[in-house]
């Protein structure tokens, strides 16, 4: 009878291999259907927003979310990605390794990544930069991770610092024109009665 007053979501696996459909009024009873319909276990999951990984752990922030609203189930191993990141597989590739390639900075936000790889978008510009720099095979040693998924993560850095630079150039030049319309000598003409010309008063010779 729950299915009467539930709602429809959405739920993805933990690598979007696997998209189902259901009904559900609380977020137990979609734990439960999701696990059961994406065949894992349902001991310990998590449900998090697909589209960013937020984390839904209350029935009431459940009850919040819009219907058709789609979620994922994350297992105890698994972690949240960004779309695309999920995609790169887990092959094993030799590493050779190059020492002191890779400096402390550069290793301190690559650890931030590994952590939660949504802190990509709280990066300067030049940490984005110290990312792209490192050889793919260091960066997939050090995130524990395939060169596949380095890659994608580099990928991911570059299209920020893209958009920045975009956004960047709008703004200067939003300035460039306030500026010159600030600068400008050109007073444009008010229109109405104080754009009549104005009549001189005679002099005392009498003439106008």
């Amino acid at each position: 009878m729950s299915g009467f007053n539930g709602r429809p979501f959405k739920v993805w696996s933990a690598h979007r291999s696997t998209k189902k459909s259901l009904i559900a009024s609380s977020l137990t009873e979609l734990i439960g259907k999701g696990s059961a319909k994406l065949g894992i276990s349902d001991a310990n999951v998590r449900v998090v927003l697909e589209a960013d990984g937020t984390e839904v752990d209350e029935e009431d922030y459940f009850s919040f979310l819009p219907s058709d609203a789609t979620l994922m189930l994350l297992t105890p191993s698994d972690k949240w990605r960004p779309v695309g990141l999920e995609e790169a597989g887990t092959d094993e590739t030799d590493y050779a390794g190059h020492p002191g390639a890779m400096s402390e900075r550069t290793r301190q936000l690559v650890h931030n990544l590994k952590r939660d790889v949504s802190r990509i978008i709280t990066f300067s510009d030049d940490d984005l930069n110290m990312v792209l720099a490192v050889d793919v095979s260091d960066l997939a040693h050090e995130l524990g991770e395939s060169s596949g998924y380095a890659k994608a993560l580099q990928d991911a850095c570059q299209r920020h610092l893209d958009e920045r630079q975009q956004t960047a150039e709008a703004l200067d030049l939003l300035r460039l024109y306030h500026r010159a319309r600030t600068e400008s000598t050109y007073v444009e003409p008010e229109s109405g009665a104080g754009s009549k010309k104005r009549r001189h008063s005679p002099d005392q010779s009498g003439n106008v």
